[in-house]
C-alpha cells in the first residue's frame, strides 16, 4: 500500500514481543537504517526490551501509543495487535508493511521460514539488494570492560554458559540431565560452567548446582543485565540451553551453541549461525499438542548432547 519510493524520515517499528522475538528482529533495524540513514526510527516494544537499543543512537523506544502524538510516514508491524492496527489505519502512513501477511503467505506456500528470514521478508519491498542477516547485539566498551573484569576476578580462562530455565515448563530439559552435562564439561574439558537466566531461574540454578561436586561452577543470575549478558556470551566457549531468550542472545553473538527444543515448529526459531547444533524431536500429531507430560524435549539424551559438546569444543 502507498508509495514505497518515498524518502521515509519517520519510521515506526512495532515489536510487542518477548526477548527472543525482539533479538531475531534486530536485522530489520540495521537494514532499514542502512537504507534510510537519516530517518528517525521509533520502536514500540515492551519495556524490558528497550535495553537492546541502548547503544543504537538512531532508535528511540516507546512503550505505548497513547502518549505518542508523532505521525510516521512508514510503519513496520512486526507483531502488533488490534490497537496498533487501528493506529496505522487512523494515522495513514505513506507506506505500511506487516509480518502477519507474510506469515500467512508462507504458510499457504508450504511452511514457515526462519524468523530472521521472515522479518527481513517483511521489509524486502523496500530494499532490492540482498540484506545481511546478522542480528549481533551492539555492545559498548562499558559492557565489555565489566565482563572482562568479572572473568579476570573469577580466574576464568574458558567457560561454558548453561541456561536450564524456560518460561514454559514443557520447554525445560530435566535438571538431572543438565547436572550430568555440567559434570562432563568439568571433568573432560576442565571448564567452569556459568548458569544464567532471570530472577525466576535463581532457585532452579541453585538446585542444579547442588547436585554437582565441582565448586568452580557459578550461578550468575543478577550479575549482568541483558546487554552485559550479550557481552558475556561473546567471551564464552559454548552455550547450552533450552529454547528461550538467552539462547537467542548467545546465537546473535555468534557463540557456539547447543539448542534444546521441545514444543515448536521445525526451523522457525532455530539459531541462524553455522556454530549451532539443534536437538529437536517431533510428535506425529503436531507440536501444539505437547504438554509438560509428553514434551519431546524429554527425548533428548545426555549422550547425544555430549557428542555435540565434543563436536563444538574440539
Amino acid at each position: 500500500m502507498g508509495n514505497k519510493n518515498y524518502s521515509f524520515e519517520r519510521i515506526l517499528v512495532i515489536k510487542l514481543d518477548e526477548i527472543g522475538d525482539l533479538v531475531t528482529a534486530l536485522p530489520v533495524f540495521y537494514n532499514i537504517h542502512n537504507k534510510y540513514p537519516k530517518a528517525k526510527i521509533t520502536v514500540l516494544c515492551k519495556p524490558f526490551n528497550a535495553i537492546f537499543f541502548k547503544n543504537i543512537e538512531y532508535v528511540n523506544c516507546i512503550h505505548d501509543l497513547d502518549s505518542n502524538s508523532r505521525k510516521y510516514d512508514l510503519i513496520l508491524d512486526l507483531r502488533g495487535n488490534e490497537q496498533t492496527l487501528r493506529y496505522a489505519l487512523s494515522s495513514r502512513p505513506y507506506y505500511r508493511l506487516d509480518r502477519g501477511s507474510i506469515r500467512f503467505k508462507n504458510k499457504l506456500l508450504g511452511g514457515q521460514k526462519n524468523e530472521i528470514d521472515t522479518n527481513l521478508e517483511v521489509i524486502s519491498p523496500l530494499i532490492d539488494e540482498k540484506m545481511p542477516t546478522s542480528n549481533a547485539i551492539h555492545l559498548s566498551p562499558k559492557e565489555t570492560i565489566k565482563v572482562d573484569k568479572f572473568i579476570e576476578q573469577e580466574g576464568l580462562n574458558e567457560f561454558v554458559i548453561i541456561h536450564a530455565g524456560a518460561r514454559d515448563k514443557a520447554r525445560r530439559w530435566p535438571i538431572d540431565r543438565f547436572q550430568e552435562i555440567i559434570k562432563y564439561i568439568n571433568e573432560r574439558y576442565s571448564m567452569s560452567c556459568m548458569l544464567v537466566g532471570g530472577e525466576d531461574d535463581r532457585e532452579l540454578n541453585d538446585q542444579c548446582l547442588s547436585g554437582v561436586q565441582d565448586k568452580n561452577n557459578r550461578n550468575v543470575v543478577g550479575t549482568f543485565d541483558l546487554i552485559e549478558y550479550a557481552a558475556l556470551c561473546s567471551k564464552a566457549s559454548l552455550f547450552i540451553g533450552n529454547e528461550s531468550g538467552p539462547l537467542h542472545i548467545a546465537a546473535a553473538q555468534n557463540t557456539p551453541n547447543i539448542a534444546l527444543f521441545g514444543p515448536g515448529v521445525k526451523n522457525v526459531f532455530y539459531p541462524k549461525n553455522d556454530k549451532s547444533i539443534v536437538h529437536h524431536y517431533f510428535l506425529a500429531n503436531g507440536h501444539k499438542n505437547q504438554t509438560i507430560e509428553n514434551s519431546t524435549i524429554f527425548s533428548i539424551t545426555t549422550s547425544e548432547v555430549k557428542q555435540s559438546i565434543d563436536q563444538l569444543l574440539s
